[in-house]
């Protein structure tokens, strides 16, 4: 039993070295946005007859009337028509597939070269979506927008003269914006974490010569670049992650553009964040696996680099992490188990680094909203996202263990259909586990409450959220307006 239980600690103190390394990830980025200089991405000022042909891809699934305002918005860029080609890559099985028919054929009755792709077998999802449209181009640059976002008329004047300028760019990424960052305090607090993703470590990325993951979205890419590091490949949930640093592998380098705002609509319900932050997550991970001994194979890359990118693509696995040390804790929390210094010493400074990193990363991202603003969204933030360990530790074990899952979109508005979800999938899963937590840290080791406060906050928060919105969903039209 006693050998049990030292073997318990060990692995408890590996994993929470393994947090603690996370979060020093965390501090190394948010000091180098800091502290290193900005570096500036030269732009060709094209002249008329130097604009280049360019294709816009626009991959979709069930976006409902989002086709039409993504089109406009296409429509409405500063580029020759007569070198512009749109692409519609619409797999949608419900009534979206009619709206963008529609919409294609009013384009196409006005000259614009414009054609619609269904495809009625999704294989590979969005990346075969992607891989099939550019078969049917030669265009030799390629921009990406999802139906949720709406690019600035000089888009592609911007991007595509940065690759023209910068001939070993293999894609340029934009920055993202939020058209309903102030709907709620939800939407508030996933613009906080993208703001930190973008003005933080994307930016922090780009000063110091790193590679830049391809957010899938709002990019401009060479299609080159694409075909050499071996085109979209759907073998993992991130076929954006996935090319981009097989590109970087290649030889190619990525650019960014932190001054390009693009902006888009975020998740409005707890229910479509969480399948959001699954697929990242798994997707993450299934690129960590198949993707982590090349960039260590790599002669190319300095040893620094491929740890950075290695914390890059396996930071989700953190959450798998979390849980198991959560799991092995319970006992030393019930004082069950009495652990050693070295035990204790471990979790303080893994404790501290675990608020103190993404306290630091987040307010970085801030737009002087004012302290009491500050501190809702980043304390929103922390609890959040920590509401999220178990579907997330859940996506992460998944794609540890070879399991393969559809690519699910992520629903921008409440969706009825959402209702059909098994109750156990909508939130009570994570209401149960932040409620047996507290009993348990009330009855074992009350003091533990102050120290899972912020766990247990997130999964109660989380799970009720998404309860709630079950329930409204579930509740006819009438009752609902």
């Amino acid at each position: 039993m006693l050998a049990a239980e030292t073997s318990v600690e060990y692995y408890l103190i590996l994993g929470l070295v393994i947090l603690a390394l996370c979060s020093l990830n965390l501090v190394a980025l948010t000091l180098a946005r800091r502290f290193m200089p900005g570096r500036p991405l030269s732009v060709a000022k094209l002249t008329d007859a130097e604009h280049p042909r360019v294709l816009v891809q626009l991959p979709l699934f069930n976006e409902g009337d989002l086709v039409e305002r993504i089109l406009e918005a296409v429509m409405d860029l500063d580029w020759p028509r007569d070198r512009l080609e749109i692409q519609v890559l619409d797999d949608s099985i419900d009534g979206s597939l009619a709206i963008s028919q529609r919409a294609v054929a009013v384009l196409k009755q006005q000259g614009v070269n414009i054609e619609l792709l269904h495809r009625v077998q999704r294989t590979a999802f969005k990346a075969g979506a992607l891989a099939a449209g550019l078969e049917r181009s030669e265009a030799p640059f390629v921009a990406i927008f999802d139906a949720d976002f709406i690019p600035p008329p000089d888009f592609l004047q911007r991007t595509v003269g940065a690759l023209v300028a910068n001939p070993d760019l293999a894609y340029v990424q934009t920055r993202w914006g939020h058209l309903n960052r102030d709907e709620s305090l939800l939407t508030r607090i996933q613009a906080r974490l993208l703001d930190s993703h973008f003005g933080v470590e994307q930016e922090a990325r780009w000063r110091l010569g790193l590679p830049l993951p391809f957010n899938g979205t709002c990019g401009l890419w060479r299609r080159a670049a694409i075909d050499e590091a071996g085109g979209w490949d759907g073998d993992t949930l991130t076929e954006d992650l996935d090319l981009s640093l097989r590109a970087n592998l290649a030889g190619w380098r990525s650019g960014f553009m932190g001054d390009l705002v693009v902006p888009g609509s975020l998740p409005v319900s707890a229910r479509a964040w969480r399948v959001q932050q699954f697929r990242w997550t798994k997707g993450f991970v299934q690129c960590f696996i198949k993707l982590t001994p090349l960039v260590w194979r790599s002669r190319r890359l300095p040893i620094w680099q491929k740890i950075m990118i290695s914390f890059q693509i396996g930071q989700p696995l953190a959450f798998v992490v979390g849980v198991a040390c959560l799991i092995m804790g319970l006992p030393f929390m019930a004082g069950a188990v009495v652990g050693g210094a070295g035990l204790s010493v471990v979790a303080s400074v893994t404790s501290v680094l675990g608020f103190a990193a993404p306290i630091m990363f987040l307010t970085m991202a801030g737009r002087d909203e004012g302290i009491r603003r500050t501190a809702i969204e980043i304390l929103g933030a922390l609890a959040l996202t920590s509401g999220l360990l178990l579907s997330n530790a859940r996506g992460g074990l998944e794609a540890l263990l070879g399991h393969r899952t559809e690519f699910v979109r992520t629903p921008k508005a409440r969706d009825r259909k959402t209702a059909r979800t098994p109750l156990w999938r909508s939130g009570v899963l994570e209401l149960g586990a932040g409620l047996a937590l507290l009993t348990f840290a009330l009855v074992e080791q009350p003091v533990a409450v102050l120290y899972l406060a912020m766990l247990i906050g997130g999964l109660v928060g989380i799970g009720t959220m998404q309860v709630i919105d079950g329930l409204a969903l579930a509740r006819p039209a009438s009752v609902r307006n």
